[in-house]
């Protein structure tokens, strides 16, 4: 048996490294050129499953979901300060069925999560998590489906406005504003053009800087006043219709002023989807 697994162990080495190698090839081929990136945290293997939803900050760490759990890094994406690989293991898998986690935000020592129940779309629920721990609040918000329809893929938090916002479409021409107090509706604020799908994001200066899984996996930003859309910059230059996802996944962004100049720091999966990246930009 001994000698098994020392073979084993020699070939899933092998085949580890040779999978490795294709996807930092292959994740070239499929970026292009694009805006240039100051730098970027990469993990590979079984760590892309708590770095593979989205990601947000407090100014003083950045914190990740996947599709079941939390994570909370340091700023160098070097030390795991706090994990939780059972986030839904509680009221939320028991009374409102929630099997993915989606888009996060931070405000006031609390994690906003997206939760949803599996594209069943009967529970689209906002929970909140303790950002020491990780752990449910036991608190969370049941979004009407009226507007929800689609579950709820993301939310973004203006703390100092007292609000929120999300949406529930593939194929945004509007977003939602909830308060952020009982996450009852406020308003629909209406976009200039459509935007595809949002994966995440952050408000700063009035504005929603938003991440997407479009075909190039662009970044935007909504005014929140006038709905004016403004893309950003592309993520990845091919384009391939025919296979959802194919060369890999945008995530969603956070946005944190930091010492190399950079602001936007932009969540993505890899083509193989064996690794994930946490791109720093600066904005300009």
């Amino acid at each position: 048996m001994t000698d098994f697994m020392n073979g084993f162990n020699k070939v899933f080495s092998l085949f580890f490294c040779i999978m490795l190698l294709l996807t930092g090839g292959i994740n070239s081929i499929f970026t292009g050129e694009v805006k240039n990136w100051e730098s970027q945290t990469s993990v590979v293997g079984l760590e892309t499953l708590t770095r593979s939803q989205d990601v947000t900050t407090d100014g003083e760490y950045f914190y990740f979901s996947g599709k079941t759990s939390l994570q909370k890094v340091s700023l160098d994406g070097k030390e795991i300060v706090a994990i939780n690989t059972k986030a839904l293991d509680n009221e939320l898998g028991e009374k409102f069925n929630s099997q993915h986690i989606g888009g996060i935000s931070y405000y006031n020592g609390i994690i906003y999560a997206a939760c949803e129940d599996s594209k069943q779309w009967q529970y689209p629920v906002i929970a909140l998590f303790d950002a020491d721990t990780l752990e449910y609040t036991g608190k969370c918000f049941l979004l009407p489906t009226s507007l929800q329809s689609r579950g709820v893929p993301w939310v973004a938090v203006d703390g100092e406005n007292g609000v929120a916002f999300t949406g529930d479409s593939r194929n945004y021409t509007e977003i939602y504003k909830f308060s952020l107090e009982d996450f009852s509706y406020v308003e629909t604020v209406a976009l200039s053009s459509e935007v595809q799908k949002i994966q995440g994001g952050e408000i700063s200066d009035g504005k929603l800087f938003a991440g997407t899984n479009d075909m190039t996996r662009a970044c935007y930003t909504v005014d929140l006043e006038t709905g004016e859309v403004n893309k950003l910059f592309d993520r990845i230059m091919y384009e391939y219709k025919l296979i959802d996802n194919f060369g890999g996944e945008g995530e969603g962004l956070t946005l944190l002023s930091m010492e190399d100049g950079t602001y936007i720091h932009t969540l993505q999966l890899g083509a193989l989807f064996i690794d994930s990246s946490l791109r720093h930009y600066k904005y300009q």
